[in-house]
């Protein structure tokens, strides 16, 4: 059950960053560049990272309090 969470938190954490960072990418790229510049889909795929990425750091967080 806290597997299923954490894939969970990761996948929401991770689209909420993704959205974030395309958004200052797409700032740095108006001031800067003077044209709009992004990555296709990058919500999409930092919510997949972060979906693996939370329940391996959960994981290893557990295991040193532990020891």
């Amino acid at each position: 059950m806290k597997l299923i969470i954490s894939i969970f938190v990761g996948i929401i954490g991770g689209l909420v960053l993704g959205i974030a960072l395309s958004s200052m990418i797409g700032i740095f790229g108006i001031v800067f560049l003077n044209q709009p510049i992004g990555i296709k889909y990058l919500p999409f795929y930092t919510a997949i990272l972060c979906a693996v990425v939370v329940p391996i750091w959960n994981n290893k967080v557990k295991t040193v309090k532990h020891s």
